[in-house]
């Protein structure tokens, strides 16, 4: 008998299957994207300087975004940079390759019609802040089992669906995006009600196509709940969802949920055993990445972070828990307790 997981894979394959063969321009991965991601995945003292900087310079739009990014106010100095090489020595060889990867996927991918709380900047900002959330939680001193450049891969591209299916059945994706935010209710669970399968599938199904890592696919297609995933892959979907988490407490862009989620009761939130369990590196980790987010986001993405007072407000929101735990979360007084205190919050602490 086909469960209900196997039932969503195959609607997913079937929508993949009709957004290749339909009017929605998906062209392969060339082969300079194919180099570009096998960069991504490397250790940064692995990559060749030399190679990258061949990649870029025969593409005017990438040679363009590296210097972008070096002149932007997070790095500029007094002396504009208008060389490659000069690029990367100012803002870091791992910055560079980041930041090519994300122009080269805005490029590839189509573009979003216009849909009410749903734009292209607000989506691929969010990405960007997901996929960097997600590669600081592959650092060794965390002993994770999934490598920076696979999680940088995955955060970036887990809401790749959501554009697909945006443009595939916007009527319908729409449809979903207001009930998520009428019933603050998960994006995904939406999609499961009026699609039968949720953007996450779709999005491991195309990038299977496209011949990604078999993890990073596994990732996307489970971030959602990595509890559904293959034992090999809850992790890197694990990590992926507590990106998305720290993404969407920075207040940069829109990821089209009607509800802000508690670290507490992410997969990974409930792993007693890992070191980003623990109450008190959660909420170091934590603040360093919002803090890097905030202080990057507009240089990067052209989005700003939503200002620290407002976006605490707006953390009010009814917040997901497990049906197993069915307490409320905390709420704290942002303004008087702080930062450090609504973190706390999120993480299940008093």
């Amino acid at each position: 008998m086909e469960t209900p997981l196997l039932k969503e894979k195959t609607i997913a394959d079937s929508i993949s299957l009709e957004i290749l063969t339909s009017r929605i321009t998906l062209p392969p991965i060339p082969t300079n994207g194919a180099k570009l991601l096998d960069m991504v995945q490397q250790s940064t003292d692995k990559i060749d300087i030399s190679s990258f900087a061949k990649l870029v310079e025969v593409d005017p739009g990438l040679l363009a975004r590296v210097l972008q990014l070096a002149n932007s106010p997070y790095y500029s100095e007094v002396q504009e940079i208008v060389s490659l090489r000069s690029a990367i020595t100012r803002i870091g060889l791992r910055e560079a390759i980041n930041s090519v990867c994300l122009h080269f996927f805005q490029k590839i991918l189509p573009k979003v019609p216009a849909l009410e709380g749903f734009s292209a900047k607000d989506y691929w900002a969010f990405s960007w802040a997901c996929a960097t959330a997600n590669r600081r939680l592959g650092h060794p001193n965390l002993r994770m089992g999934v490598l920076p450049g696979e999680l940088y891969l995955a955060g970036l591209l887990h809401g790749m669906g959501k554009l697909l299916m945006a443009m595939h059945s916007p009527n319908e994706f729409s449809k979903c995006l207001s009930m998520a935010r009428e019933l603050n209710q998960p994006l995904y669970k939406m999609e499961q009600e009026v699609f039968g399968t949720t953007d996450a599938f779709v999005a491991a199904r195309i990038m299977e196509v496209w011949h990604l890592p078999a993890n990073i696919c596994a990732g996307v297609a489970f971030y959602q709940m990595p509890e559904s995933a293959p034992v090999q892959y809850r992790e890197i979907a694990g990590l992926t969802q507590f990106a998305h988490c720290i993404a969407t407490l920075s207040g940069i862009g829109i990821n089209g949920d009607g509800l802000l989620m508690d670290l507490s009761s992410t997969y990974m939130g409930q792993q007693s055993n890992l070191l980003i369990s623990r109450k008190e590196i959660q909420e170091k980790l934590v603040q360093e990445i919002l803090a890097t987010l905030s202080e990057k986001s507009e240089s990067v993405t052209g989005v700003a972070a939503i200002s620290q007072t407002k976006s605490l407000e707006q953390a009010d929101l009814k917040q997901e828990r497990p049906a197993k735990n069915p307490l409320p979360v905390t709420r704290t007084d942002h303004k008087k307790k702080g930062l450090l205190a609504w973190i706390r919050s999120l993480l299940g602490g008093d």
